[in-house]
């Protein structure tokens, strides 16, 4: 368990760090001044990498029959928190930070 963990873990950051970076040059080329994409910020921000985290998870071994459950459980909160973390203060923060 702790090697797929550990190869989960690396992969998750790359491949999320990746994605978010794509992603706000994708946001700030096409869609700067988008209403659409300004209010509904949770679909690609937050819904899709977590989709994306959890598949990769599925793919290394985790969430099968005969996995372990704290390997699982330990696999959905590192996803959790890889996305919080990529969310960045603006989004993470709200208004109550400033």
């Amino acid at each position: 368990m702790k090697e797929r963990l550990l190869g989960y873990l690396f992969f998750a950051i790359i491949l999320a760090f990746a994605y978010n970076f794509t992603l706000d040059r994708v946001h700030q080329h096409f869609f700067a001044g988008s209403l659409t994409i300004q209010t509904y910020w949770y679909i690609p921000y937050v819904i899709a990498p977590a989709l994306l985290l959890l598949a990769l998870a599925w793919w290394m071994g985790f969430y099968r029959k005969n996995s372990e459950r704290l390997g699982d459980l330990l696999a959905t909160a590192s996803a959790a928190l890889i996305i919080y973390l990529m969310l960045g203060a603006g989004y993470s923060c709200w208004h109550y930070c400033f």
